[in-house]
C-alpha cells in the first residue's frame, strides 16, 4: 500500500524522487591494460524503488505500443516475442533467398557511436508527444529525464554527482524502450533495401542481379539512413560499419560504399551480428570455431578446478554454463555442413565426461545415457521445431509468422485430417536453408508421425519431441 500510494503521487504530480534519479557508476574492467579508459565498461545502480516504478510504466507503454501499431515491424529490440534469434532468422531468410534466386546480396552493419548516451532529450520528447503521450505522460517523462545525476564510485572513493544533459539512463528499465522509440523512424525512407533494428544494432540489406547495382541501391539507402541519424543527432562510427557480399561467384568486381564526408566503408570476410559471426559464404566456419575457443575455455577451468566439484554438482553447473552457451541459438547454424559442427560434438562429450566421470574412449552413446541428454544433431531439432511451433501459436513476430501458412491439403487419416503448411518452393540448397522452406518442411515431416488436428499447447509439444528425441542408440546393434 505505501509503495502503490508513493507510485501514485509520482505519476499524478508528474514528478520522480531527485534521489531515484542519482546512479552510481562502477567501471568495470573487460580487457587489455588497466590504465586505459575504453577498457572499462561501466555500469549504472539505480534506486530499486526507481525500477519498480519503471517497471509498471514500462508495461503501461508497452501496452500503448502494442495498441497502437507504433513499432516498425523490422524492430525487433525489447519487445514480446522478438529477439535476437527472431532477428538473425529474419535477416538470414531474406539473403538466403536472395541467393536462391540468383542474387547478389550487399549487407551493411552499422555501428552507433555511443548510441544510448548520445539521445537528445529534446527530439524524444516530441517523439513521445508525436506517438501519442498525452500532456501528462509527457510531463512525467520530462521530469524524468531532467536534472538526472551520476557519479562514480571505485576502490572504495566515490566522486561528486554530475548532471547529465542527454541520453536514456544507463541501468535503467525504461532507457532501451525509450531509445527503440527514439530511432523508431530510422528507415522509413530507405527504397531499394531491408533494415532490422535491435537496440543500437542495425543491419542494411539489399539485393540485385549484379553486385554493382547492388552497391548502388545499398549506398542510395545508406544516405538517407545517414540524413535520419543526423536530424537524430546521433553519430555513425565509421571504423566500426562495416559491409559485406554474400555471393555465389568467386570473382567479384570491387565495390565501394561510403559517408557523407567520404570516408570509404571497410568491406570484410566475417562480422559479428546479435552474436553470430556470419561469412560471405554463409558456412558459419568462423562461428563454430569460435564458439568452440569460448567452450573449450570453460572446460579448460572445469577440468582443472574439478577435485573441488563434487560429482552431483557437475551436471547442473554445465547445464547452466555451458550448455546455454552451447544452445544460443543453434538453430541458426543448423543448416550448414556437419564437418562444420563436427567439433561442438567433441566438446559436448568431453563437457559430460566431466560430468560423469568416464574416460575418453567411452561412447558417446553411454555418455547421452547417463546424462539423460540427447545428441546435439537431436537438440538442435527438438529447438528447431519448438520455434516453428511457436510461429504457428502466434508467438513470434509477424515477420516470421507471415511464412507458416496452412496447406489446404492435408495428410488424411481414419479419423481427421492434419494441419500441415505450405511448402515453399526453391531452385537450391541454399534456398532450403531458408526459415520460410524449412519451416513447413520440418512441420510437415514431423506431421507425419504426430498427426495432429488442431494445435495443442506448448508445453504439451514439448513433452511429445521429447519422448520422440529421446536418444535409441543403434551403434552397438
Amino acid at each position: 500500500q505505501p509503495l502503490t500510494h508513493i507510485f501514485n503521487v509520482s505519476i499524478e504530480s508528474e514528478i520522480i524522487p531527485h534521489s531515484w534519479k542519482a546512479a552510481h557508476v562502477l567501471p568495470l574492467h573487460k580487457d587489455g591494460p588497466t590504465n586505459i579508459l575504453n577498457n572499462y565498461r561501466p555500469i549504472s545502480k539505480l534506486p530499486c524503488l526507481a525500477k519498480i516504478l519503471e517497471k509498471l510504466v514500462s508495461n503501461q507503454i508497452k501496452s500503448f505500443l502494442i495498441k497502437h501499431s507504433v513499432l516498425k515491424p523490422y524492430q525487433s529490440g525489447f519487445r514480446q516475442g522478438h529477439n535476437y534469434h527472431t532477428a538473425t532468422t529474419k535477416v538470414l531468410n531474406d539473403i538466403y533467398a536472395a541467393l536462391d534466386s540468383r542474387q547478389e546480396c550487399l549487407a551493411l552493419f552499422i555501428d552507433l557511436s555511443k548510441a544510448f548516451d548520445s539521445v537528445n532529450h529534446q527530439i524524444l520528447l516530441k517523439q513521445l508527444q508525436h506517438i501519442g503521450f498525452d500532456k501528462k505522460a509527457y510531463n512525467w517523462f520530462s521530469n524524468y529525464l531532467s536534472n538526472r545525476t551520476q557519479a562514480v564510485v571505485a576502490d572504495g572513493f566515490k566522486s561528486e554527482f554530475l548532471i547529465t544533459d542527454k541520453g536514456v539512463p544507463q541501468g535503467s528499465i525504461l532507457g532501451p524502450l525509450l531509445f527503440t522509440i527514439f530511432i523508431n523512424s530510422i528507415g522509413c525512407n530507405i527504397k531499394h533495401s531491408s533494415i532490422h533494428l535491435y537496440a543500437d544494432d542495425a543491419i542494411l540489406y539489399t539485393s540485385a542481379p549484379s553486385a554493382g547495382q547492388a552497391a548502388q541501391f545499398l549506398q542510395e539507402d545508406f544516405d538517407e539512413i545517414q540524413k535520419s541519424l543526423i536530424k537524430l543527432k546521433l553519430s555513425l562510427n565509421t571504423r566500426k560499419t562495416k559491409y559485406m557480399l554474400f555471393s555465389k561467384r568467386q570473382e567479384v568486381q570491387p565495390l565501394n560504399i561510403h559517408t557523407f564526408d567520404g570516408t570509404v566503408i571497410e568491406r570484410v570476410s566475417s562480422y559479428k551480428y546479435l552474436g553470430f559471426w556470419l561469412d560471405e559464404k554463409l558456412t558459419f566456419k568462423t562461428h563454430v570455431s569460435k564458439l568452440c575457443r569460448s567452450l573449450k575455455s570453460k572446460l579448460s577451468f572445469y577440468y582443472r578446478n574439478k577435485s573441488c566439484i563434487p560429482l552431483n554438482y557437475r551436471k547442473e553447473i554445465v547445464q547452466a554454463t555451458f550448455l546455454s552457451v552451447l544452445d544460443y541459438g543453434d538453430t541458426v547454424y543448423m543448416h550448414t555442413s556437419l564437418s562444420v559442427l563436427k567439433p561442438l560434438d567433441a566438446v559436448y562429450h568431453s563437457a559430460i565426461r566431466f560430468i560423469t566421470g568416464d574416460k575418453y574412449r567411452t561412447h558417446h552413446c553411454l555418455l547421452y545415457d547417463k546424462v539423460g541428454w540427447s545428441s546435439l544433431t537431436n537438440r538442435r531439432e527438438q529447438h528447431c521445431i519448438l520455434f516453428i511451433y511457436k510461429g504457428l501459436v502466434g508467438r513470434l513476430p509477424d515477420y516470421l509468422a507471415c511464412e507458416l501458412n496452412y496447406s489446404s491439403s492435408s495428410y488424411n487419416t481414419r479419423s481427421h485430417d492434419c494441419l500441415v503448411l505450405k511448402n515453399g518452393l526453391v531452385k537450391s540448397d541454399t534456398g532450403k536453408r531458408g526459415f520460410s522452406y524449412y519451416a513447413a518442411h520440418k512441420w510437415n515431416e514431423l506431421q507425419r508421425l504426430l498427426q495432429l488436428n488442431s494445435l495443442v499447447p506448448l508445453s504439451h509439444l514439448k513433452r511429445l519431441i521429447f519422448d520422440m528425441y529421446k536418444e535409441n542408440c543403434t551403434c552397438f546393434n
